[in-house]
């Protein structure tokens, strides 16, 4: 078996679908098997992939695990020499499987690759899934200031968003193959020794920076990870996170506990500040600000389509009139 594709689903029945037919669309030109792992979804997603997909390896949770500990769960029945973790809202293209195993196979010291989402523009972008640099406390400042004090769309900030992406690492060569620090979860194309060897994803984060942590531990047994261009997949992005109400909790909490696990007690309590105060704080009074002058655009726009709509009445009034 070449490789063991495990997906992680969470009450997203039609974007499983989309994602589960993407992957049989791969020729069998390589060794597969599809491991759907569920938490507890509510929907129809367990039936879907019963009715629709009786080859995909099925494993059912009582409860929401999280990703981390589900995705443990698939790596200890997966059979195939890698492992691709691939999320629910991500498509594959016919290609991309194919291309991957080719090449881990070319580069023997790579423990862990991924490739962009096709969609994006170019490489240097928070979108490009792959970052030079590990976060710190002041590039994690760095994301949140940016999130709550961004720009309205129409103002053009190349000229200062080229710098921070840089600083952040999110800049990117333009390369077939380049070394980074870490690639986001969305793709995660790994050895399976490499999984067996650092033990599989860190439980303790429910759900965000798993991939960062694997990605730090996979270059601390003397693996690298990398990026390649070769071959591209789509990621919607925050489908299931989207329909949690403590979204912005989780993500503290998996970050405070990065920040515990490599920077140390004094940085996770700078970081807890941080995220309080910008985070959950400023982010939501932006929200909120965004959410009061949206109703109060839509409501003069509609106050004047009332009195635009007046005023014909009346013009036709007048004109029956003068008849």
């Amino acid at each position: 078996m070449d490789v063991s594709i495990t997906i992680v689903n969470w009450n997203q029945t039609t974007l499983l679908e989309e994602c589960l037919r993407s992957i049989f669309a791969t020729p069998r030109t390589v060794q597969y098997e599809v491991i759907v792992i569920d938490n507890a979804s509510e929907d129809d997603s367990v039936s879907m992939v019963r009715a629709r997909y009786p080859q995909v390896w099925l494993i059912c949770n009582s409860k929401n695990l999280g990703f981390g500990r589900a995705q443990n769960q698939a790596m200890a029945v997966a059979q195939g020499r890698y492992v691709l973790l691939l999320n629910n809202d991500a498509t594959v293209q016919p290609d991309t499987i194919p291309t991957l195993v080719q090449f881990m196979d070319q580069h023997p010291k790579v423990g862990s690759c991924s490739c962009p989402d096709y969609r994006q523009a170019a490489l240097g972008t928070a979108q490009s899934g792959a970052f030079r640099r590990f976060p710190s406390l002041g590039r994690t400042l760095m994301e949140k200031l940016w999130a709550v004090f961004r720009s309205p769309r129409n103002w053009d900030l190349r000229w200062l968003a080229t710098p921070v992406h840089r600083w952040l690492g999110e800049e990117l060569t333009e390369a077939d193959a380049l070394e980074v620090a870490w690639v986001v979860g969305a793709l995660l194309f790994v050895r399976k020794e490499v999984l067996e060897q650092v033990g599989g994803f860190d439980e303790r984060f429910f759900l965000f920076d798993e991939d960062i942590d694997l990605c730090r531990r996979i270059w601390a047994t003397g693996w690298t990870v990398a990026f390649t261009t070769t071959t591209s997949f789509a990621h919607q992005g925050g489908a299931s996170s989207a329909l949690r109400g403590d979204i912005e909790r989780i993500r503290g909490e998996s970050r405070a506990w990065y920040f515990r696990k490599y920077y140390g007690r004094m940085t996770t309590v700078l970081f807890r500040i941080q995220h309080y105060v910008l985070r959950i704080c400023l982010l939501s009074w932006r929200r909120q600000f965004e959410y009061t002058m949206n109703r109060r655009s839509s409501g003069i726009e509609a106050h004047r389509n009332r009195g635009h709509r007046s005023l014909l009445q009346r013009g036709e009034i007048d004109q029956k009139r003068k008849q």
